[in-house]
């Protein structure tokens, strides 16, 4: 007789139950003041052998000295036990991803994710750009963030708006603003899309452009460049003593002529060339004290005075770039207190640059016209999502410092 092969027989087997390892758990840690990475590992059971493994890993991509406090670690692994996998940060943008294996440890390196968003505000100003009455999308801005967009926006405008001396309690601005945000908020790189800005009565506009192989620039809405040839002001403080014929000397205490402009700037401050030019004097001199001399095209020649240091590289016959950092507000020389003494002279003669039609960079070239109103108008319509800001009529008032 034949038997059905319905399978095997089932009545002697039994269940057995094998227990599941622990889940990994992750803990965190930072470096602290003092302390050294091979500490940190030592502070989580590893051995001497193994931490001297790991220290070998990491120095392939960056010496272990050079890490500085703050630097966070995550460690991975089965409870009680050394972990298996480390997460170290090598920098604001990178990690060091370290996995334990029977050959030693594997090592790779990412890069911290990033998100894109664009960001729109606008302000009213009340006493300075720093003090404006925000509005748009302020819920979104970061500690400090936005006192970082202020020092922007002086850098766009710097060739047309003196904001020491030419911003109004009315004033106001709308910006769009393109950011790359790490996991944690802090911003890995900012830049505008577009910016208005009226300033008494007249709106500015700023539009971003960059030429095949060139750098970023900003246009008018006509395609008009906004840099000059000479930025309004070297340093973005207040003005404490302007151009004058006669000004009382607070250290000579008598009444003289007052050549340059004087800005209230903190010690220790960043000095800024006001145009490409070439060094022709670097050094103490007399009643300027540590000064630095730059001459430009046209005859004309600009003077930082009182510095506290000169800049590395900053010699006479050295070429200098329009913004390049030359040197540090101070108090040496005739002073009574840090300030930048700034002069500018043409043909040998002292000028007041405030007053002075200063010359703009050339327009646009024709040939990226066409691409640069297409980005114009999406900018503009970007910008219209957010309202530029008006104040009651008697609400506006004199100019005010920034």
């Amino acid at each position: 007789m034949l038997r059905s092969r319905t399978g095997p027989d089932t009545r002697d087997l039994r269940t057995v139950y094998v227990p599941a390892p622990p889940p990994p758990e992750s803990v965190y840690d930072t470096l602290r003041s003092g302390e050294t990475l091979a500490e940190v590992l030592d502070g989580h059971g590893f051995s001497p052998q193994q931490i001297y493994d790991l220290i070998e890993v990491v120095r392939q991509y960056k010496s272990p000295r050079r890490f500085r406090p703050g630097v966070v670690l995550q460690l991975t692994g089965p409870p009680d036990s050394p972990a298996e996998r480390i997460l170290l940060q090598l920098n604001e943008d990178s990690l060091l991803k370290l996995d334990a294996r029977p050959e030693g440890w594997a090592s790779d390196v990412a890069t911290v994710p990033i998100m894109v968003d664009t960001l729109l505000l606008a302000g009213l100003i009340e006493s300075s750009l720093w003090y404006a009455d925000l509005s748009g999308q302020v819920d979104r801005l970061g500690e400090g963030e936005f006192q970082e967009y202020v020092f922007d926006l002086a850098d766009v405008f710097a060739w047309k708006v003196d904001f020491t001396r030419d911003i109004r309690r009315g004033d106001a601005f709308r910006v769009a603003i393109e950011r790359e945000l790490r996991p944690d908020g802090t911003l890995r790189s900012r830049r505008f899309l577009g910016i208005e800005l009226r300033n008494r009565g007249s709106v500015l506009s700023a539009i971003p452009f960059t030429r095949p192989a060139g750098q970023r620039e900003y246009f008018d809405v006509d395609g008009e460049a906004l840099k000059g040839v000479f930025l309004r002001y070297p340093v973005p403080y207040r003005i404490t003593s302007g151009f004058s014929n006669r000004r009382y000397h607070p250290v000579l205490k008598r009444y003289r002529a007052h050549r340059g402009t004087d800005y209230g700037a903190p010690h220790g401050t960043q000095v800024k060339a006001t145009a490409a030019g070439t060094i022709t004097r670097a050094g103490t001199w007399g009643s300027y004290g540590r000064m630095v001399e730059i001459r430009h095209t046209r005859g004309i020649q600009t003077r930082y005075a009182h510095l506290s240091s000169i800049g590395a590289g900053i010699r006479v016959g050295a070429r200098v770039d329009q913004g390049q950092a030359i040197g540090r507000v101070g108090s040496t020389g005739l002073s009574t207190g840090p300030h930048l003494h700034y002069e500018f002279l043409q043909n040998g003669a002292h000028r007041n640059p405030s007053t002075m039609n200063l010359p703009s960079a050339p327009a646009l070239e024709e040939q990226y016209r066409a691409e640069f109103m297409a980005g114009r108008d999406a900018a503009l319509d970007l910008l219209s999502v957010v309202a530029l800001p008006v104040a009651p009529s008697d609400e506006i008032g004199p100019a005010v410092a920034d």
